[in-house]
C-alpha cells in the first residue's frame, strides 16, 4: 500500500525488484495495481453519484417549494399571500397600455412634425453654423465627398468593357430594360462603414439608367440644385422638398453640399410618401461632365441630435449614394445616368405594393429620366414658341401649360397631402363593392372634399370640390393592354358615360412630347354626340414608359380652351378637379 500511494504506476523494474521482496513473480504484482487502480475508481465513482444524488435531492426540494408557492399563492422569500396572476388580464393591460402609449406618440410626432416643418429649415442646424461644431462640420464634408466618390465608381462601372477587370459586372440587365445593382460585388468592393447596416425590417433596392435628354449639362446642374426648380421638374416623383442649410459654399454647378428635406410619392392613395434628409452635391468630374449627387444625412449624428433639427418619421427611408452623371454631347443635348439606391422600411408598404417596390420599379431610375425627358420636351416647346410669329407653337404651348396644371392636380388628389391654402378639408376612407356572387371584392375609396374660399372682390361664390380615388389590382393582365385600351378613341364610349356620352371621340389637336418619348401625347378630343354651340371639350395627357402609365382628362369649354390657346389661361385656370389613371405594373412580371 505505501509503494501505491508513492506511485500507481510503477515500470517493470520497480514491480521485478518489488516481487522479489514479497516473493511474487512481477506479472502478478503488476495484476495486483491493476486492480487496486480499479477499486479505488470505483469508491470515486461511488463518491461522485452521492454527491449527484445529494444536489439531485435539493433541486427537487426547490422544485416542490416553488411548485407549491405557484399553487398556494404564497411568496417564497416571506411565505406571505401574492396576488393571483392570470394570464389573460395581464396581457390585456399590457395592451391597453401599449394602445396608449402608441396613441400618445402618434398625437406627439404630429405636432411635433408640423412645429419642425414650419422651422427646421428657416434656421441654421447648430453643426453646420456653430463654430463649436465644426468636427461636425467636418464629419459631414467627409462623409459627403466619400460618397460621391462611391457614387462615381457606380455610375461610371459595370459595363460590359470593365467585364474582364472586374471579375463581375457590378451592374445587371433587369427584366424590362435598365439595370439593377450586383448586390454580391458591390459587398464585396465597398465597404459597408460608411453607412452602418441596413435597419432591421428594410428593404433595397438599386436600378441604373441612361437617356439622351434635351438641353446643356451645366442648365440641367442648375435646375437640380434649385429647389423649387427640381421639384417642378419631376412633379410626378417629387411632392414637396424643402431647402435647408448650405454645408459647403461654391457655385450650383461645382462644389456646393446643400441640405434638403424631399418628399416623393407614387400615384396610388394606398402606398404613403417617402420622406428623405439628403445631402446634394454637385461636382464637375471633368470637362463638359458634371455628378449631382444625393445621400441621406440620417444616422450621421446621433438620433437624439436628428429629432430636433430633422422632421420626425425620418428613417422610413434612406438614400446611399444617388443622383445622375450629366455628360454634354455638344449638339444641344446631354447624356444623363442615373441612379436610385434606396433603403425603405418595408414593413410600411401594403402587401400589394412590396413586389413593385422590391424590384426597383416604383422609384426607378427609369422613372426618374422619363420625368425629366417630358419636362425637357416642354421647354423645348416652350423655346420654340418664342420665335415671332410661330402662332402654331404658341397653341401648342398653351395646351402643355394647361396640360401641366391638370397633372398637378392628378397628382395631388391621388396621392398628395391637401394644400394648406384650402380652407376646409375632409378625407376620409371606406370600402366600396365590386361584382357580385363569387367574383365580388371590396375596393378601398379615398374621398376628399375641400373648399376653396371664393373672391369676395369679384362676387364669386365658394367651390366645393371632391375627389374619389381607389386601386384595384388586375392580376394576369398587362399594364399595356390597359393602357391602350383607356386611350382607345373608339372604345372611350365603353367605360365614359359622362363626357364621351357613351360614345367614341374625335380628336380635335395634339402635341406629340418628342421623338425620345413615343406615345406621350396632349390632345383635345370632343364627343361625336355633342352638337352644342359652346362644347365641352376633353383635354387628356397620355404619357407611357416602363414603370408606369398615366391616362389623365378633364372637361373645359370649348371658350376657355380657345383663350388658352390664345395666350390667356385666367379663362381655364378653374377647370373642374381632373379624373383619370395610373396604371402600374404589380411588380410580379
Amino acid at each position: 500500500m505505501a509503494v501505491y500511494d508513492q506511485c500507481t504506476h510503477p515500470d517493470p523494474e520497480a514491480m521485478q525488484a518489488l516481487g522479489a521482496m514479497i516473493g511474487l513473480e512481477p506479472k502478478h504484482v503488476k495484476f495486483w495495481f491493476q486492480n487496486r487502480r480499479s477499486q479505488v475508481k470505483k469508491k470515486d465513482q461511488q463518491e461522485q453519484n452521492q454527491q449527484m444524488q445529494q444536489v439531485n435531492a435539493s433541486l427537487k426540494a426547490e422544485n416542490w417549494s416553488l411548485r407549491k408557492a405557484i399553487l398556494t399563492q404564497t411568496c417564497v422569500t416571506c411565505c406571505g399571500k401574492t396576488l393571483p396572476f392570470n394570464p389573460l388580464l395581464e396581457k390585456q393591460h399590457l395592451l391597453t397600455k401599449n394602445a396608449e402609449l402608441k396613441d400618445k406618440f402618434l398625437r406627439v410626432s404630429a405636432i411635433q412634425s408640423k412645429i419642425i416643418r414650419d422651422s427646421a429649415f428657416t434656421r441654421p442646424a447648430p453643426w453646420i453654423s456653430s463654430r463649436s461644431s465644426e468636427v461636425d462640420r467636418e464629419a459631414l464634408l467627409h462623409y459627403t465627398k466619400a460618397s460621391m466618390e462611391q457614387f462615381l465608381v457606380l455610375a461610371t462601372k459595370g459595363e460590359p468593357s470593365f467585364q474582364k477587370t472586374m471579375g463581375e459586372l457590378m451592374w445587371l440587365p433587369a427584366a424590362d430594360g435598365g439595370e439593377v445593382l450586383n448586390f454580391v460585388e458591390y459587398r464585396a468592393k465597398f465597404s459597408q462603414a460608411l453607412f452602418g447596416l441596413r435597419p432591421e425590417g428594410f428593404a433595397v433596392e438599386a436600378t441604373r439608367d441612361a437617356a439622351i435628354v434635351w438641353g446643356s449639362a451645366a442648365e440641367l446642374v442648375s435646375i437640380f440644385m434649385d429647389t423649387a426648380r427640381w421639384s417642378e421638374t419631376f412633379p410626378g416623383v417629387v411632392a414637396s422638398v424643402v431647402a435647408g442649410d448650405v454645408v459647403s459654399t461654391g457655385s450650383f454647378t461645382d462644389g456646393q453640399i446643400q441640405l434638403m428635406n424631399a418628399e416623393m410619392w407614387v400615384q396610388s392613395p394606398c402606398v404613403p410618401n417617402r420622406t428623405v434628409n439628403i445631402l446634394r452635391y454637385s461636382k464637375l468630374v471633368a470637362e463638359r461632365k458634371w455628378a449631382v449627387m444625393d445621400v441621406s444625412v440620417d444616422g450621421i449624428f446621433g438620433q437624439e441630435v436628428l429629432l430636433a433639427y430633422l422632421p420626425a418619421r425620418y428613417m422610413g427611408c434612406r438614400l446611399l449614394p444617388s443622383g445622375c452623371l450629366i455628360e454634354d454631347m455638344s449638339n444641344g443635348y446631354c447624356k444623363v445616368t442615373w441612379i436610385v439606391h434606396a433603403e425603405y422600411d418595408e414593413t410600411t408598404m401594403p402587401t400589394t405594393f412590396r413586389p413593385l417596390f422590391l424590384n426597383g420599379q416604383a422609384m426607378c431610375a427609369r422613372r426618374w429620366l422619363a420625368s425629366l425627358q417630358m419636362q425637357r420636351e416642354y421647354a423645348a416647346a416652350l423655346y420654340s414658341s418664342l420665335h415671332p410669329g410661330n402662332n402654331n407653337a404658341a397653341k401648342a404651348v398653351g395646351m402643355l401649360k394647361l396640360a401641366q396644371q391638370m397633372m398637378a392636380s392628378f397628382y395631388a388628389a391621388v396621392s398628395g397631402p391637401i394644400a394648406p391654402t384650402q380652407a376646409t378639408t375632409s378625407i376620409n376612407d371606406w370600402f366600396g363593392s365590386v361584382g357580385t356572387g363569387i367574383e365580388r371584392f371590396d375596393a378601398a375609396v379615398r374621398m376628399v372634399t375641400w373648399e376653396k374660399p371664393g373672391s369676395s372682390m369679384a362676387g364669386e361664390p365658394a367651390s366645393c370640390f371632391l375627389s374619389a380615388t381607389t386601386t384595384l389590382w388586375l392580376p394576369c393582365t398587362p399594364p399595356e393592354h390597359v393602357f391602350n385600351y383607356l386611350r382607345n378613341k373608339k372604345r372611350r364610349g365603353e367605360w365614359d358615360f359622362v363626357l364621351a356620352n357613351g360614345a367614341a371621340v374625335k380628336e380635335l389637336g395634339s402635341v406629340s412630347m418628342g421623338c425620345h418619348l413615343a406615345g406621350n401625347v396632349i390632345s383635345i378630343l370632343s364627343s361625336m354626340t355633342d352638337g352644342t354651340n359652346d362644347r365641352v371639350l376633353i383635354l387628356q395627357e397620355v404619357r407611357t414608359e416602363a414603370s408606369g402609365s398615366l391616362v389623365v382628362y378633364t372637361p373645359i369649354g370649348e371658350g376657355a380652351m380657345d383663350a388658352a390657346m390664345g395666350g390667356d389661361s385666367g379663362g381655364a385656370s378653374n377647370f373642374p378637379t381632373p379624373s383619370g389613371f395610373a396604371i402600374l405594373p404589380d411588380g410580379r412580371g
